[in-house]
């Protein structure tokens, strides 16, 4: 998936994983850098995986805690437009633009 962040824009993007599904992910900003959040959601449960400031990348495998939706929300908080490279595989149903 690539997408672009204007100045100050947000984004968020879930996978639907069941509890211990793993998913392997490489993000990569081009043109700036962005601050993130790796978290989780569903069924009355939150977590929060990892966040980050003023970051270019991020790659790892995230293995979900519970049944639910687990992804990452990204914000641009540079003053030019960025685009955002996401490259998913593993073991979840979809993936989609969270609302």
């Amino acid at each position: 998936m690539t997408f672009i962040l204007t100045p100050g824009e947000g984004l968020e993007i879930k996978m639907r994983m069941t509890e211990g599904g793993k998913a392997e992910y490489a993000w990569e900003v081009q043109g700036g850098r962005v601050n993130f959040d790796t978290h989780g959601d569903g069924g009355g449960k939150n977590i929060s995986y990892e966040k980050g400031r003023d970051v270019p990348a991020d790659d790892g495998q995230l293995v979900a805690a519970f049944t639910g939706n687990h992804g990452w929300y990204w914000r641009n908080r540079g003053k030019s437009d960025v685009k955002v490279v996401l490259r998913t595989r593993g073991e979840y149903t979809d993936i989609k633009r969270a609302m």
